[in-house]
């Protein structure tokens, strides 16, 4: 019994697909799946039958129609809708094409069907030996013509089939990489009802060649442009939607993740920075390696991650030429993947600031040397640092002698100068009478801080100028207060 509910407006349904340049692909898959060895386009103007229509053909060595009746229903049940690694499953392919043309005629196996420029439909059993041929009169101008050539000469074209358009084959591409993952995508239940499953399949990437778009390709048919870097090649059913031209963005992300999982030695500095590694970058299912890649390439080997916890060291992370990345560099899921494949280091971890120096409550006290162990050399430094603070900046300024490691010389605040001796040593002071400008240079740095904590602001260094200025006066008036 047949169900004539439904009829389909093919002018509205041609209207629908009119921004389709790939079409023609929908025909060529057809026979790639039929098992076709040798598939043939021609596609050419026909100015004899009218301005703005094309010959069109397409002829094929495969299987054939097996239900011919296929050609004109749209949903028909389709035998590809069970097999993964057959392409389409609504039965739409030559139902998108015949919405574009003027007049058509398709023989297989299974007999021939006319499609006829008044609308009506004509049925012979004059049936080939073997496979399928497609011919029309359809409505193209020479610029699609052109466009529609282009289109099909970057489809990917499985080893073991040749294909041509106007007598040009389209050469068999190799791969730059191949690898497996388990990827989403469609079967058909006993009932013929489109399910979601996963399956383990192979992925390809191509380098896409000049004038071609980076995109996503189901077994060798282009059906999402994605504007990436690479040409992904699935070889198996991609959930797409109807109009197969689009997939979910989980779809889409899973892709972007494999990709830069496979490929992270090859990142150029653009690609670090494009919307598709960034979108990679927030995925759970990014390896350390490719994190570490895409960090490395767009910040190079000296960043840091901003420390809140430890103000001073992101400052002295610049002063040593490295990049501070803030937080808003990065989403929250990004930020994750980075910590976790210690990609970037916070700047407390490059550039800590001693403890007995932090905020921190908690912090262990440093280890002070006592006055009666000091050298002639610390007490002679010890003095010109207190003159100095009076002199300069009115300071009536307290002096350590401290072993702090070695992450620095010496320490300002509060009134109090803490000379660090394991970062000095011990000829920074003896040779002072020698040599005073080792000492007076950290000294002016150091008092810098009585105005302004930032090495990096204007402030502090307008306090060093302003400081340089006051000694150089004071010494001018008062050549010996130096002791030299």
């Amino acid at each position: 019994m047949t169900n004539n509910w439904f009829t389909v407006h093919k002018p509205g349904l041609q209207q629908l697909l009119a921004d389709r340049d790939n079409i023609l692909g929908e025909l060529v898959q057809n026979a790639w799946d039929a098992q076709a060895k040798n598939v043939e386009v021609i596609i050419e103007l026909a100015p004899k039958l009218g301005r703005g229509l094309a010959l069109l053909r397409v002829t094929d060595d495969g299987r054939g129609f097996s239900d011919l009746t296929h050609a004109f229903t749209l949903f028909a049940e389709s035998n590809k809708k069970g097999d993964p690694e057959l392409r389409g499953r609504y039965n739409f392919g030559e139902k998108a094409v015949l919405a574009r043309c003027h007049s058509a005629e398709i023989s297989s196996t299974s007999g021939t069907i006319k499609f006829l420029a008044d609308g009506a439909r004509r049925a012979s059993k004059a049936a080939r030996e073997r496979g399928s041929c497609f011919k029309a009169t359809i409505k193209m101008s020479a610029a699609e013509v052109k466009v529609a050539i282009a289109h099909m000469m970057q489809l990917l074209v499985p080893v073991g089939v040749k294909t041509t358009v106007n007598g040009t084959e389209i050469p068999h591409r190799k791969a730059l990489l191949t690898f497996k993952a388990t990827l989403p995508t469609e079967f058909a239940d006993p009932e013929g009802n489109l399910r979601p499953t996963t399956r383990f399949t192979v992925v390809e990437l191509y380098e896409p060649l000049e004038g071609e778009e980076p995109d996503i390709c189901e077994l060798g048919i282009p059906v999402v442009a994605t504007g990436d870097r690479y040409r992904i090649n699935v070889l198996q059913k991609v959930p797409l939607n109807m109009q197969r031209d689009n997939v979910k963005p989980s779809y889409l992300q899973l892709l972007r993740t494999l990709v830069l999982n496979e490929t992270s030695a090859l990142l150029r500095d653009e690609d670090a920075k494009a919307p598709w590694v960034s979108s990679a970058l927030e995925d759970a299912r990014v390896v350390p390696e490719a994190v570490q890649a895409v960090i490395k390439e767009r910040h190079g080997e000296r960043a840091v991650a901003f420390d809140p916890s430890d103000r001073e060291a992101n400052h002295r992370a610049v002063a040593n030429g490295y990049q501070v990345i803030g937080g808003g560099t990065f989403s929250k899921p990004a930020w994750e993947n980075i910590r976790a494949a210690a990609a970037l280091p916070a700047a407390g971890k490059t550039f800590p600031t001693p403890k007995p120096y932090s905020d921190d409550p908690d912090a262990p006290p440093v280890e002070v040397v006592s006055p009666d162990l000091w050298t002639d050399g610390m007490r002679t430094v010890a003095v010109i640092a207190t003159l100095l603070a009076e002199k300069l900046m009115d300071v009536d300024l307290t002096v350590r002698i401290v072993k702090a490691g070695k992450a620095f010389g010496a320490c300002y605040g509060d009134s109090r100068l803490d000379f660090n001796i394991q970062a000095l040593g011990h000829a920074f002071f003896y040779a002072y009478q020698e040599n005073p400008e080792p000492v007076l240079d950290l000294l002016v740095h150091e008092f810098a801080h009585q105005y302004e904590s930032n090495h990096l602001s204007d402030a502090y260094y307008k306090a060093l100028s302003k400081l340089a200025a006051k000694l150089a006066l004071l010494v001018y008036h008062k050549p010996d207060i130096l002791g030299l």
